[in-house]
């Protein structure tokens, strides 16, 4: 069969001249494993396999062939009005095409993906896939009951990598090379998608046969491990990475919990080469224990401890990202933003990712504010991200909350904090990075202005986001719309607002049907 596999990592249609330089250094390099490895399976079992990811390069449409028999879409729940429109637009011009999605928004919001797809993929496996392509199933959500046991290399997936990380399929020195080791995260925080995925380590063989084999034809490629937690099994990992005689000095990147990060790990990451670390803080009131916080007396106590733990990390690795965020239940008044902006001025060598809480599915964050009425029911998924609100926030109206975003925003990209940022960067390819991430939150604001001045002028959308009506403005459907360009007709308003699942529901429904 001709199969096409599409993941979509960009939700806006059109090309954007102001988004292309952050969309083609950095967004580009965001494509998933999984959906390599499904092409990769599909391929295995003898098909015509086509793989392509959107990062806002051209018309989506075109990346595929138009004579498919199955197409394999994937997406987080930002690009689901982007996936629903090519879907129809697919089966309008192939009514006998097999349309699949899978991927966050598939695993978080089935249901409402069902309405758009022949079949809703949850948790994939290479068996799955091999069902799938045999049954042929219509109207399904299935899930794999098998815990994932392996994904294919580097050199299976090679086709893929060079299609989703190089330029024209020819490595640069921005090229990163995702690789897993493992799956699931040993700490349940409320908002996270993975709050519910056990810990899995993955072979530890095929870990070191991706690293060797990078190491020897891409020695210029970085690795990315896309590990949920990346010190959860530090020792074994570092052991298999340490083996690797790799020619460049900093060549891999991870992402994990704070509390991971001693001052021997770090060492010991250096010497192996480690160029990036990711760790999360999430909160200056909550979160602690994953942060490594045990004891403090108060929030300000927090941040003087976690800068410490940042200038440490500093002496050791040369990229640091921190991960952010504003509007939990325990942020309250002027304090969270002071700290915020406290952190970022004495942390200018860091790349700050300050979040907005999203009320992913099968999330228990999801679940309590759904139960409380504090979701805004109407706003499609698109919405879910930042600079977005899709929720009512606890000790914040919509129009403090904008306000005290845009202030901490307007601080991190501010000049005197650009200037900084460069002067204590290390890393050449960083301080280039700067600059980029610059404009597209520069370009956030803009959209955070635009949101704040109507929630200070229009009544009714004032009252969608304080949660007196459900019925969504305007504005959402307009900006839905120009996110699609030419496919916005594909998507009705009626077919925009959410089908939104509760567990219960999800396990009721599973039950019934068996998928």
């Amino acid at each position: 069969m001709k199969i096409g596999v599409l993941e979509l990592l960009s939700e806006d249609a059109n090309r954007s001249f102001e988004k292309m330089p952050h969309d083609f250094l950095v967004v580009k390099q965001y494509a998933s494993i999984m959906p390599q490895a499904v092409s990769v399976w599909c391929r295995n079992l003898g098909h015509d396999v086509f793989y392509a990811t959107y990062y806002g390069q051209k018309d989506p449409i075109k990346l595929i062939p138009s004579d498919l028999e199955v197409i394999f879409i994937s997406c987080f729940s930002r690009g689901s009005g982007l996936a629903y429109a090519l879907a129809k637009l697919i089966k309008k011009q192939t009514p006998g095409i097999l349309t699949i999605i899978g991927g966050p928004h598939a695993k978080q919001f089935s249901f409402d993906a069902l309405r758009f797809f022949d079949v809703v993929v949850k948790d994939c496996d290479q068996i799955l896939v091999k069902e799938i392509l045999s049954d042929f199933p219509r109207k399904k959500i299935v899930t794999s009951p098998r815990r994932l046991k392996d994904i294919p290399g580097i050199k299976e997936r090679l086709p893929e990598i060079r299609i989703a990380s190089f330029w024209n399929k020819k490595p640069s020195r921005f090229s990163f090379i995702p690789i897993l080791a493992s799956t699931g995260c040993p700490y349940s925080c409320d908002f996270c998608v993975d709050w519910n995925t056990p810990y899995n380590p993955l072979p530890l063989e095929r870990v070191e046969e991706d690293l060797l084999f990078a190491a020897k034809y891409f020695p210029q490629i970085r690795i990315n491990f896309y590990d949920p937690n990346f010190g959860v099994k530090f020792d074994e990992i570092m052991t298999v990475i340490e083996r690797v005689p790799h020619p460049r000095k900093r060549w891999f990147l991870t992402e994990g919990s704070l509390n991971s990060l001693t001052k021997d790990r770090l060492n010991r990451m250096k010497k192996a080469g480690c160029l990036c670390v990711i760790p999360g803080i999430e909160s200056w009131d909550a979160y602690s224990r994953k942060a490594g916080i045990t004891r403090v007396d108060s929030a300000r106590d927090k941040l003087n401890e976690i800068i410490d733990k940042f200038e440490l990390i500093h002496q050791y690795i040369p990229i640091i990202q921190a991960n952010l965020m504003f509007g939990l239940d325990t942020d309250n008044g002027r304090d969270p933003v002071l700290l915020n902006k406290e952190f970022i001025s004495r942390t200018p060598y860091v790349s700050h990712s300050l979040n907005i809480p999203a009320p992913f599915g099968q999330t228990p964050l999801f679940e309590r504010y759904l139960s409380q009425a504090r979701i805004l029911t109407a706003l499609p998924f698109t919405f879910y991200c930042k600079p977005y609100l899709a929720t009512t926030i606890k000790n914040y109206s919509p129009i403090d909350f904008y306000e005290n975003l845009i202030e901490t925003f307007s601080h991190m990209t501010s000049p005197a904090m650009q200037f900084a940022a460069l002067k204590t960067t290390k890393n050449w390819i960083f301080k280039g990075y700067h600059p980029i991430r610059n404009i597209s939150l520069r370009l956030m604001i803009r959209t955070m202005r635009q949101v704040l001045n109507l929630l200070k002028t229009d009544h009714h959308f004032r009252a969608f986001h304080q949660g007196d009506t459900i019925a969504l403005p305007d504005y959402y459907h307009h900006q839905y719309e120009a996110l699609l360009g030419p496919y916005k007709d594909l998507v009705s308003r009626e077919d925009r607002i959410p089908l939104l699942e509760t567990t219960a529901l999800v396990h009721q429904e599973f039950k019934k049907t068996g998928t």
